[in-house]
């Protein structure tokens, strides 16, 4: 009898000690860790002063949620992010916490935290939530905002007498005129993003708008690039561009355009307000100014706004609590938010929240922004960023000779049987 309860009681502690190794396997696998701390990933495409952020939101979040550790992964968004994203949700790998750009939120709501019955989405203002609502639904927490157009070099302009143009044709003369006087006009960086941004950025004045259902009446068989005098008239911007830009625009990306701009090299650079701090980091004492990208008609021509940094939690998470936790620090901690845009040096979606960055572009921003903005977003939505891209390529084609114009558009139109659109 004793031998059969030493048997047993042996038995009983050996089930007990697997059931507390697989317990702490379970654990593990979680992201909780053996002290209560939970480990949260965030993927990240910031790529300006990754550092001072990353370390920023870390102390803040610690603050507040001493139980709670991010872990944070950088892509670089124009090359990596969709790819990463596919890769990431055909393995159910998805982050707990995803920064998705404005716009971008149509393609992967199914995947994303349902935030609308959550009490600091209250927090923004009504038409900021809609500028990102599916379908009256909120899927990320607004953050920041970035301010598009044509930054140039103020002493330039200053000691050459050049006014603010008001139309495209005003600015070809301003290159012309800069040309002449044997300074190069633009700044150009096809080697990467640069004609998909400013592909929607000519789009948005040039087209969206006259119609800003443009794209949804493309995809509905009512508009082709082709037919189109708007659109041919954005592909035509491009040879402008090149013609009066830097040598082997194909050849530089955007870290070389920034370099190229902070050193006086170029006198304007057609772009958004991530830029500025590349460029102030390689010349500090840079007198940057700022204006709308004009349109060929001068009411056309205003300032392009864009919901830019947004932050999302997984649906799939397995600390949604947590994940909201977080989130609602990102929505209702403004010093944190505050610091945030004057490291990455743009603009709070955050009520009450200004950047205390002082440069003359930003005075110019705030001007134009009082006179009304027009929303990039409407042409990010209804033609996605994988089309612009590609439509880009073609633009690349025409201008290094290897298509036409109208066989770059005519190639535009016929990708569209391979894109997938999202509606809002």
């Amino acid at each position: 009898m004793k031998r059969f309860v030493s048997k047993s009681f042996g038995l009983l502690m050996a089930v007990m000690l697997v059931g507390s190794i697989l317990a702490a396997c379970g654990s593990n696998s979680t992201g909780a860790s053996k002290n209560g701390k939970v480990t949260l990933k965030v993927l990240d495409w910031n790529g300006t002063n990754t550092k001072e952020t990353e370390k920023l939101i870390q102390e803040t979040v610690e603050k507040e949620l001493p139980n709670v550790k991010l872990e944070f992964e950088y892509i670089n968004w124009d090359t990596d992010f969709s790819s990463t994203m596919q890769t990431r949700i055909a393995g159910r790998q998805l982050p707990d916490i995803v920064m998705i750009k404005g716009g971008d939120h149509p393609k992967y709501t199914e995947h994303l935290m349902d935030l609308s019955k959550e009490e600091f989405m209250n927090e923004f203002p009504e038409d900021i939530r809609k500028a990102l609502q599916i379908n009256g639904k909120d899927y990320a927490v607004p953050y920041t905002s970035n301010f598009q157009g044509v930054f140039y070099n103020k002493r330039i302009f200053e000691e050459n007498n050049i006014e603010i143009p008001k139309t495209w044709d005003e600015l070809m003369a301003v290159a012309e005129k800069l040309k002449k006087e044997g300074i190069t006009p633009f700044t150009a960086h096809f080697k990467d993003y640069q004609i998909g941004n400013s592909f929607n950025q000519f789009a948005t004045v040039e087209v969206f708008s006259k119609n800003p259902a443009w794209g949804d009446d493309l995809q509905e068989g009512k508009e082709a690039f082709a037919k189109s005098p708007e659109f041919k008239t954005v592909f035509e911007h491009f040879e402008d561009i090149y013609k009066y830009s830097n040598k082997d625009p194909f050849g530089v990306d955007f870290t070389g355009a920034a370099e190229m701009f902070a050193k006086e090299e170029t006198a304007m650079w057609i772009i958004g307000t991530w830029s500025t701090a590349q460029v102030l980091k390689n010349n500090p004492e840079l007198e940057i100014g700022f204006f709308p990208t004009p349109a060929t008609e001068e009411q056309n021509t205003k300032i392009i706004m864009q919901p830019d940094h947004t932050f999302s939690g997984s649906a799939t998470t397995k600390h949604p609590e947590e994940v909201k936790k977080v989130l609602e620090i990102f929505a209702t901690n403004k010093d944190m938010a505050k610091q945030y845009i004057d490291i990455v040096q743009t603009d709070s979606l955050i009520p009450d929240v200004v950047s205390n960055v002082e440069a003359p572009f930003v005075e110019d921003i705030n001007n134009y922004k009082s006179i009304g903005a027009a929303d990039a977003n409407v042409g990010n939505v209804q033609i996605p960023w994988p089309y612009q891209e590609q439509a880009g390529s073609y633009i690349a084609e025409w201008l290094l000779g290897k298509k036409s114009l109208d066989e770059a558009l005519k190639a535009t139109d016929a990708y569209k049987s391979k894109v997938k659109f999202s509606t809002k």
